[in-house]
């Protein structure tokens, strides 16, 4: 029998309960310290030290759109205290790719940047933060020499250039790194029960006043020896108090879980889409593995959104390694924020020409647009068609941003290249990794 939506939402929440796992793991820390830095990086443009190459790209084009639309984001995560917390690991030798996520509250703010008025905000709600960390241990501490002053250290600690002397230089990418990162709000968490709770107490204690004082009151006259009025009073007050929390608990209780059924059932449509498509994801990740052993669905998901990113927030769209499709995509020079909505559905997977990988997958999101100065908020899917040749295996590590050509050897990034700057030898993006070649709502 096939389970309901309730069923397996219930069912889902108690896994990730009974998965949470107090004991320290090296991606909480790099997932903590990059929740705090994501924040600080909206209000001053500081980078997170531990952002991959493609996730500072993404972030920094995502600035200039914000500069360019004078919108300014405030971002705030506030982690929950004894919430639920878990990192999942996955080995792929010689990377490890780990999924890690953390309860926290969140809260932002749209505003102009320049008046400060307020154009939208999102008040706190409970919500998992999820963050793909990649990492290559046996890179972390290789040697490396600053091209400029000849400085030599460890290659992490020239993450922000050299420590030396400053200079930024083309390199490879640093692990470990966050890879991409999205938020799914909760349905309900404790927060909740306390605050029923501490208005049962709070009732509890009226009522029993008011009880204590109406008993005074009424046997006032009656009563010879007044000092026997305390006693009297105090147990009134009490026993009321107990009886009147015990029904305000339970007519209580009984609203609080019709409003937690009703938006049970709403959240149960809403999400509708995002439920279907979590059901494809065993369906591509065997797809896949017939022509890539080494294929992971985490960190394809992370391809596919920082793929999105960097092709929606680009200033030209003509001359992306990355993109082949049609470069005038309605709507997108208004887009200001991506929110991921944690899902991607498995479409279609094909091979043409006898060498080229078609894949076709849908991605659920959460758009916001600045139109006429006003802020529009919609729920949007897109199609998005990627292709890559056969003999392209999976690398983790792989950065557009630090390509080396076939030919010649040179670095360079190839994001807006389609040719070495050194020997002009043409760069095929599709001979080692994902291209877009069609994207569409």
């Amino acid at each position: 029998m096939a389970q309901t939506f309730t069923e397996r939402f219930a069912e889902n929440l108690k896994n990730i309960r009974d998965l949470a796992d107090k004991t320290p793991k090296p991606s909480d820390g790099i997932r903590d310290t990059f929740i705090s830095e994501l924040t600080r990086f909206y209000e001053d443009g500081t980078e997170p030290s531990r952002a991959s190459q493609d996730m500072r790209y993404y972030l920094h084009q995502h600035e200039k759109r914000l500069a360019e639309k004078g919108v300014k984001i405030q971002r705030r995560y506030t982690v929950t205290k004894d919430g639920v917390r878990h990192t999942v690991s996955r080995s792929r030798p010689p990377y490890t790719a780990d999924l890690s996520f953390i309860e926290c509250e969140s809260s932002s703010q749209y505003s102009n940047a320049s008046s400060g008025k307020v154009l939208k905000k999102h008040k706190k709600s409970s919500s998992i933060f999820y963050a793909n960390i990649l990492n290559r241990p046996d890179i972390a501490d290789a040697a490396y020499v600053c091209p400029n002053c000849g400085h030599r250290t460890t290659l992490s600690e020239f993450a922000n250039g050299c420590p030396m002397c400053g200079t930024r230089f083309q390199m490879k990418q640093l692990f470990p790194c966050v890879s991409n990162f999205y938020l799914l709000s909760q349905l309900n968490n404790g927060k909740s029960m306390k605050g029923l709770l501490t208005f049962v107490k709070i009732m509890a204690v009226l009522i029993g006043i008011g009880i204590a004082i109406y008993t005074g009151y009424a046997i006032w006259p009656e009563i010879d020896n007044k000092l026997l009025l305390i006693p009297i009073c105090a147990g009134a007050g009490l026993l009321g108090g107990l009886l009147g929390a015990l029904i305000v608990y339970l007519v209580s209780s009984i609203f609080f879980m019709i409003f937690f059924m009703t938006k049970l059932t709403a959240t149960a449509v809403s999400t509708a889409d995002i439920a279907s498509a979590s059901l494809t994801k065993n369906a591509l990740s065997k797809a896949m593995e017939r022509f890539d052993p080494e294929f992971s669905y985490e960190l394809f998901e992370g391809k596919v959104m920082s793929l999105f990113r960097a092709i929606v927030f680009s200033e030209d769209r003509t001359n992306m390694s990355i993109y082949r499709g049609d470069p005038n995509i309605p709507g997108m020079d208004d887009l200001i924020d991506i929110d991921y909505r944690g899902a991607m559905k498995f479409l279609n997977l094909s091979v043409q020409n006898g060498y080229d990988l078609v894949l076709l997958v849908r991605i659920y999101l959460y758009n916001t647009y600045l139109i006429d100065g006003k802020i529009v908020q919609k729920k949007e899917d897109f199609n998005m068609t990627l292709v890559k040749r056969l003999t392209a295996k999976e690398n983790y590590g792989f950065s557009i941003h630090a390509v080396n050509c076939k030919t010649c050897a040179a670095s360079f990034d190839a994001m807006h290249v389609l040719q070495c700057p050194t020997c002009g030898t043409p760069y095929k993006l599709e001979e080692e990794d994902w291209v877009i070649v069609g994207m569409k709502k």
